[in-house]
C-alpha cells in the first residue's frame, strides 16, 4: 500500500514540475526526494528515506492545494501524511476579501491505526500594498481507530512585506484550538502563538519560524517549537533543501510531535522567480498600448495616464483607490487620464478596458498575490 501511495505521489509531483500559467490561474508544484533523521512517538529515532510533494492551483477566486510527505526506514517501517485543501474567495482586487474553504487530511505510522480529519473554515482578509491581516474560525473532526472527536479553532494574524517584491516577509498568528475529548477522557485545549520570517534573494530561499503553545496559563504549562529551512537553487528547476526543527502535535489532523533533520533534492520552480507576491515577468507591448505613467499635478495630486488608443472605456483601481474601480477620462490626444492623490512609494494597480477582465498595465512589473490574481507594481518617486 505504501509503495502505491508513494508511486501516486511521485507521478502527481512530476506532472507539476513546470509552472503553468493560464488565463484563469497559475499551477505550480515541487517534489523533494532525500533522507532525514526522524523521531516520532511509536517510531524511534532513525534514518529514513523521504519523499514530499506539493501541487497548487491558484485563480483569482479559487485555490486548490495538495501536499504529502512519506518516510520509510531501511527495515520497512513508515510514516506518511497528506492534505487536500480548497478555498473560494471574494472577487479579486479588493481591500477586504472573504474566504470559505475546507480541508481533508490523513496520517499513518507503522503499528498504529491511521488518523483522518476534515475541517471547514471561514476567514476574512484585509490586504494592503505591503501586507495584510486576517481573522477566521474553523470546525471539523478527527477519527482514529474508530474514535471520533470534534475540533474547533479560532485564529487571527497578519503579514508584512519589507520590500515591494516580497524578498523579505514577516508573518505571525494567534490561535485557540479545542481538540475535543481525547480517548483517555481528557479535553485537549491550547493556544498557539507563531511567527515566521521568509527571505528570498537570487538562488537562495530562507524560512525560519517558531512558536509557543500554552496548555494552561494558571499552571504555566507550555511547549516551544522551532524550524528552519534553506533552499539553494542550482538551476531554475532544481535545488538543494536542508531543513530541521521540532514540530508539536497537530490535534486537528491527528499528527504526533516530531523532531527532524533532513536533506533533499527539490524539483520544481524557484519561488524567487515564480512564487506569489514576487516579480513574475515584465511585458513590453509592441505598440506600447496600455502603458501607465504617473506625473506630478497641482498641489499633492498626481496625473495617472494610460496610453491606450481605440478603447471605449478604461477603468483603473489600486490601493490608492481603496480597490474601488474609477473611470478614466479620455484626453484629446487619445490618452486616458485620472487625477488622484498618490503618495510616494510602491503601489499595486490594475486596469480594465471596455468592460473586460482586470489586468496589469503591460509596462509595469507584474506581481501575483496569494489569491492567484495579478496586478502591476507602480513605484511613485
Amino acid at each position: 500500500m505504501l509503495r502505491l501511495w508513494l508511486f501516486g505521489l511521485l507521478l502527481l509531483c512530476l506532472a507539476a514540475r513546470a509552472r503553468c500559467q493560464t488565463a484563469r490561474g497559475v499551477a505550480e508544484g515541487t517534489l523533494d526526494v532525500g533522507g532525514a533523521l526522524l523521531s516520532q512517538p511509536g517510531l524511534a529515532s532513525t534514518s529514513v528515506y523521504t519523499a514530499a510533494g506539493q501541487l497548487r492551483f491558484a485563480a483569482p477566486v479559487f485555490a486548490l492545494t495538495m501536499n504529502g510527505v512519506a518516510a520509510r526506514t531501511p527495515d520497512d517501517r513508515y510514516t506518511g501524511q497528506g492534505v487536500l485543501s480548497a478555498s473560494r474567495f471574494a472577487s479579486p482586487y479588493q481591500r477586504a476579501r472573504w474566504e470559505i474553504g475546507g480541508m481533508a487530511s490523513g496520517f499513518g505510522v507503522s503499528n498504529a491505526a491511521p488518523a483522518f480529519g476534515w475541517q471547514v473554515l471561514a476567514r476574512e482578509h484585509l490586504t494592503g500594498s505591503l501586507g495584510g491581516v486576517f481573522v477566521g474560525g474553523a470546525a471539523g473532526a478527527v477519527s482514529q481507530a474508530g474514535y471520533w472527536r470534534s475540533v474547533l479553532n479560532a485564529h487571527t494574524g497578519g503579514y508584512l512585506r519589507l520590500d515591494a517584491l516580497a524578498r523579505d516577509e514577516l508573518s505571525a498568528a494567534l490561535s485557540f484550538t479545542d481538540g475535543g475529548v481525547m480517548p483517555d477522557g481528557t479535553r485537549f485545549r491550547n493556544g498557539d502563538a507563531i511567527a515566521y520570517w521568509t527571505h528570498r534573494s537570487g538562488p537562495i530561499e530562507l524560512l525560519a519560524g517558531g512558536g509557543v503553545r500554552v496548555y494552561s496559563i494558571a499552571q504555566s504549562i507550555y511547549s516551544g517549537w522551532g524550524s528552519a529551512s534553506v533552499v539553494l537553487w542550482i538551476t531554475d528547476r532544481a535545488g538543494i533543501v536542508v531543513a530541521g526543527g521540532r514540530a508539536l502535535e497537530d490535534v486537528t489532523r491527528g499528527v504526533p510531535a516530531a523532531r527532524y533533520l533532513s536533506a533533499s533534492l527539490r524539483f520544481g520552480g524557484s519561488r524567487g522567480t515564480t512564487g506569489a507576491a514576487t516579480l513574475v515577468h515584465r511585458i513590453h507591448a509592441e505598440d506600447d498600448g496600455g502603458r501607465l505613467d504617473v506625473r506630478a499635478g497641482d498641489d499633492s495630486l498626481r496625473i495617472v495616464t494610460v496610453r491606450l488608443h481605440g478603447a471605449s472605456t478604461v477603468e483603473l483601481m489600486g490601493d490608492f483607490t481603496d480597490w474601488e474601480p474609477v473611470s478614466m477620462m479620455q484626453s484629446p490626444n487619445g490618452d486616458w487620464t485620472l487625477e488622484r492623490i498618490v503618495s510616494p512609494g510602491t503601489h499595486r494597480v490594475a486596469i480594465r478596458v471596455d468592460g473586460g477582465s482586470w489586468g496589469a498595465p503591460p509596462n509595469l512589473p507584474h506581481v501575483s498575490d496569494e489569491f492567484g490574481g495579478e496586478v502591476g507594481l507602480l513605484i511613485v518617486p
